[in-house]
């Protein structure tokens, strides 16, 4: 029996140049005896939407996209408790943090050709307040709304430039707020400019970790919370201590891992998902599901 794909592409991913691939893609699926049904995300037709229409008539998907597109995947998954379902994925997006994370190809098409031949890595996924999903990072605070505020047409003229243009806006006026967190029977409270809870290795475009520090299917988050510095030469020694990796020994930075963490807020806030808006709210509980999917990749050096 052959294996059923489905190929979920966002056409309009980092320069939108995955659809002068598809035929291409299509050719090099069948040719390892695969059944393939491709499907295009569209604004009122997701990528979540066509996973639950097709999930009675697939082994694996493909997904073809940027990291939003393969948050609803997984969303769409996670939802219909859909384990028996590989996936795949060809990272198109503009950033591509969780591509990174796993030393994958970027905008490389070539694990079409040997997808049954790749490598299966198991994965945690985030539960974010019961009813949504999260791959690799949920945040609030100074620039998290940069991915989604940024509009597609500067995305696809400028890149991740388009990114930086809008973060250099966003630091003109740092709003702090008063947040409590608890987290293995343990908890805190302070005012931030920023929290975060990851399970990657870049963020946003940047990396935030040593690559040894970070574990994709160790059942715990990496939680950092940022104080707003008082003088000028806090942020030069926030900004230092960002390039060398080491947040224990600034007390403007909260570090911590953990499987569990609540977060409660004096007044509501914006919260994303994997760089997408995920709420304005003064309540969040976070839950690592541990080894929750299983991604099929082609490292690099492999392709």
């Amino acid at each position: 029996m052959n294996i059923r794909v489905l190929v979920i592409i966002n056409p309009t991913s980092g320069r939108g140049n995955i659809k002068n691939y598809v035929t291409e893609i299509k050719k090099n699926l069948e040719e390892q005896q695969m059944q393939v049904n491709i499907q295009f995300t569209k604004k009122e037709y997701n990528a979540k939407n066509i996973v639950i229409d097709n999930i009675e008539q697939v082994d694996l998907i493909l997904v073809c996209g940027g990291d939003g597109t393969f948050n609803e995947t997984i969303s769409a998954l996670m939802e219909l408790n859909a384990k028996e379902v590989s996936i795949a994925y060809i990272p198109m997006g503009t950033t591509n943090d969780l591509a990174k994370s796993l030393a994958m190809p970027i905008k490389d098409i070539s694990i079409t050709k040997t997808l049954l031949h790749s490598k299966a890595k198991i994965l945690d996924v985030g539960k974010f307040n019961h009813d949504k999903y999260f791959c690799y990072v949920t945040a609030f605070g100074v620039m998290t709304d940069v991915a989604y505020r940024t509009s597609q047409k500067a995305k696809n003229k400028y890149g991740r430039l388009a990114y930086y243009m809008k973060a250099i806006k966003e630091l003109i006026k740092i709003p702090t707020y008063k947040v409590k967190i608890a987290f293995d029977e343990e908890e805190l409270e302070g005012e931030f400019i920023y929290g975060g809870i990851s399970n990657s290795e870049s963020i946003a475009g940047f990396k935030w970790f040593r690559p040894e520090d970070i574990n994709l299917a160790d059942g715990k988050f990496e939680a950092i919370f940022i104080r707003k510095p008082k003088k000028l030469s806090g942020y030069i020694r926030l900004l230092n201590d960002f390039r060398h990796k080491d947040y224990m020994i600034n007390r403007d930075f909260v570090y911590f891992k953990a499987n569990k963490i609540t977060i409660t807020t004096e007044k509501n806030v914006d919260w994303t998902i994997d760089g997408e808006y995920a709420g304005n709210l003064n309540f969040v509980e976070i839950e690592n599901c541990h080894k929750a999917i299983e991604l099929a990749i082609c490292e690099k050096e492999q392709c």
